[in-house]
């Protein structure tokens, strides 16, 4: 059984070589390109479409619907991104119709 195991642990590490490999080339040469990995920008707007949200909330800008529904759009971006599905995740958060805040609270 042991034996058996082996080359199927080796065929194992091949592939996931192979697949890293093809990750860092696809990367690269978007880096390349002069465009961000499209990892790097769902990272990106994950952070400034969480800002937005957290601003609108404490400026208490938006109801509670309005709140609610901006919210749920960002965590169904945030899943897609998060399953490596970066192009529906990125349209989403571009879809979300969120702007900046209209009145900053005083701090």
């Amino acid at each position: 059984m042991a034996s058996q195991s082996r080359p199927l642990r080796a065929w194992h590490y091949a592939q996931a070589s192979i697949i890293s490999c093809g990750l860092l080339v696809t990367g690269a040469s978007q880096v390349m390109e002069g465009r961000l990995p499209l990892s790097a920008a769902c990272r990106a707007w994950n952070s400034h479409v969480a800002d937005l949200i957290d601003q609108h909330r404490t400026a208490r800008e938006l109801n509670d619907d309005q709140l609610s529904e901006f919210v749920r759009l960002f965590y169904e971006a945030q899943s897609a991104c998060s399953a490596l599905r970066f192009d529906e995740g990125l349209a989403i958060y571009e879809a979300i119709p969120i702007g900046p805040v209209a009145s900053r609270p005083l701090r």
